[in-house]
C-alpha cells in the first residue's frame, strides 16, 4: 500500500488528493498544510470587502480531510530528503513517503522597501488568518490606505477597502497597472474607471521608504512625495515557495521543472499549481501561470501519473477575468508583450486587431504568423466567444481568412464554422463537436 504526501492544501493539492481516493480507496493519503480550512484565495478581496463570509470562501468543506480519510498534519514543511523519501516538519519530525506532491503555492513578493518588515500595518493578501482577518482586524483604526503594485490582487484589495469606507491611493511602478494582465489602451480605460470611482492611481511611482516609528504612518517615493497612511497592502504579485528545495538536486528555474507529467527531475516527486513550471502552450516555453483552474488540473494530472496512469498535460495558458465596479475584462495569452526581439527572442506578436465597436467595450487581438498569440476584451461580451478565441489560440489555429470578422463576437459567431471545419485535425472529436455547437450552425 503506498503512501502519498502532498504538501500544501490548495487547490492543486485538494484535486491531487480527491484524484488519489478516487482512484485508490485504500493507499494513505498525508497532507501538510499550515491552514486548517480549505478556501478560494482568488475571493480573499470579497471577503475583505464584505460582500463574502467565511463559509462562503470555502472550497471544500470542513470535514474533507475526514470525508476522504486524509491523515492532515497542520504544521510547516521545513525540509526534503529525497534520499531518503522523508519530508521535515517544523516541529523536528519526518514524514515518508512513496510518492509526493509539492503544492507549496507561492508568497506575496514584498519589495525592498526600506521600513516595509519593520512597520506595522503592512500586510498582503493571500492567505485567509494571515493577510484577510489580520486587515480586517486592523481597519478600526485606519483611514486612509496604500496600495502598493497595479496587478490583479492589488487592485481589487484596493476596491475592497473602498467598499469599506476608506481613502485609498494605488502606487505602481509601472507606466501603466495591470501590466502583466493588460495593454496599455486597456488599462488605461481601467486607470480612468479607478479614478472616477475615487481610487486614484499613480504610475511611474517608486517607494522607497515606509515611514513611521512602530505602525506604519506614510509610503515615500524615489521623487521625496510623501502619501500618508495607517494601512499599506503589498500587491506586487507573488514567487513560488521553493524553500523545501534547497539542499537538494531537484531542478528549478523561477519555480520547480517538471516534465509534461508534472513529473520533477527527482524520482517520485511531483509538482503542480503555483510553485510548479510547466509548459505555455503560446509561449512554448516552461512558465509559471499562477491561476487557480492551471493549478486545479495541474493537480489532477499529477495525481493520475503518481497512480501510473500516464497522462499528458498539455501545457498551461494565461487568462484572467475580472470586474472592477461593474465593467467585465477578460485577458488571455500574450497580451501584454510588445513586438521586437525580447531577451533574445523574436517578437511575441506582429500583428493587431483592435476595435471599440460601442461605448464601454474595447477589444484587442495580438497575432503572430496569422495565428492568436493573445487577446483582451473589455466590456460585456459573450462568454463563448471568449472561449472560442481561447481554444483558437491554445490550438495554434491560422485564421488570415477571417481576420476582418474575428473582433465581431457577437452571440452569432456562425461566421467562424467554415474556419472551424477547415481545421478539424486541429481538434479532438468532441472538442470539434462542441465548437460548432458554440458558433450556433
Amino acid at each position: 500500500m503506498n503512501r502519498y504526501v502532498m504538501v500544501g492544501a490548495s487547490a492543486a493539492g485538494v484535486t491531487a488528493a480527491e484524484t488519489l481516493r478516487r482512484y485508490d480507496p485504500n493507499s494513505e493519503i498525508v497532507m501538510v498544510s499550515d491552514e486548517r480550512v480549505i478556501y478560494s484565495r482568488p475571493l480573499l478581496s470579497y471577503y475583505l470587502a464584505g460582500k463574502l463570509n467565511e463559509e462562503q470562501l470555502l472550497y471544500r468543506p470542513r470535514d474533507f480531510f475526514e470525508r476522504y480519510k486524509i491523515k492532515a498534519l497542520f504544521t510547516r514543511a521545513v525540509g526534503l530528503d529525497p534520499e531518503k523519501s522523508q519530508v521535515h516538519l517544523q516541529d523536528g519530525s519526518a514524514i515518508t513517503y512513496d510518492k509526493l506532491l509539492l503544492a507549496t503555492g507561492a508568497s506575496p513578493r514584498f519589495p525592498a522597501i526600506e521600513g516595509i518588515r519593520e512597520r506595522a500595518g503592512v500586510f498582503g493578501l493571500r492567505k485567509l488568518e494571515e493577510d484577510a482577518k489580520a486587515i480586517l482586524s486592523w481597519l478600526p483604526q485606519a483611514r486612509r490606505a496604500v496600495v502598493l503594485g497595479g496587478g490583479l490582487v492589488g487592485l481589487k484589495a484596493a476596491a475592497a477597502l473602498k467598499e469599506r469606507g476608506l481613502n485609498v491611493t494605488v502606487l505602481v511602478d509601472s507606466p501603466h497597472a495591470l501590466s502583466q494582465m493588460l495593454d496599455e489602451s486597456s488599462a488605461r480605460i481601467f486607470e480612468g474607471l479607478f479614478e472616477r470611482n475615487g481610487v486614484p492611481i499613480r504610475t511611474k511611482a517608486k517607494p522607497v521608504a515606509l515611514l513611521g516609528k512602530k505602525n506604519v504612518e506614510g509610503v515615500q517615493l524615489a521623487s521625496g512625495e510623501v502619501f500618508p497612511c495607517d494601512l499599506v497592502i503589498v500587491g506586487k504579485g507573488v514567487d513560488p515557495n521553493l524553500e523545501l528545495l534547497q539542499d537538494t538536486k531537484l531542478r528549478k528555474d523561477y519555480g520547480v521543472l517538471v516534465d509534461d507529467h508534472l513529473r520533477t527531475s527527482v524520482e517520485n516527486i511531483y509538482a503542480a499549481g503555483d510553485v510548479a513550471q510547466v509548459r505555455d502552450v503560446v509561449r512554448g516555453e516552461p512558465w509559471i501561470n499562477a491561476l487557480w483552474p492551471c493549478a486545479v488540473e495541474q493537480g489532477r494530472i499529477a495525481a493520475l501519473n503518481m497512480l501510473g496512469r500516464e497522462t499528458r498535460y498539455r501545457g498551461s495558458m494565461r487568462m484572467n477575468s475580472v470586474q472592477f465596479f461593474g465593467v467585465p475584462v477578460i485577458s488571455a495569452g500574450l497580451a501584454v508583450l510588445t513586438p521586437g526581439p525580447l531577451g533574445g527572442r523574436s517578437g511575441e506578436h506582429d500583428e493587431t486587431l483592435e476595435s471599440r465597436p460601442a461605448p464601454g467595450i474595447y477589444r484587442k487581438i495580438f497575432l503572430k504568423d496569422d495565428t492568436i498569440v493573445g487577446f483582451v476584451l473589455v466590456g460585456e461580451v459573450p462568454i463563448e466567444a471568449a472561449g472560442l478565441l481561447r481554444i483558437l489560440m491554445d490550438r495554434r489555429v491560422n485564421v488570415a481568412d477571417v481576420k476582418e470578422e474575428l473582433l465581431e463576437l457577437g452571440p452569432d459567431l456562425g461566421y467562424l464554422l467554415p474556419l472551424i471545419a477547415q481545421n478539424r485535425e486541429h481538434f479532438v472529436e468532441r472538442e470539434f463537436q462542441e465548437l460548432v455547437q458554440t458558433v450556433g450552425v
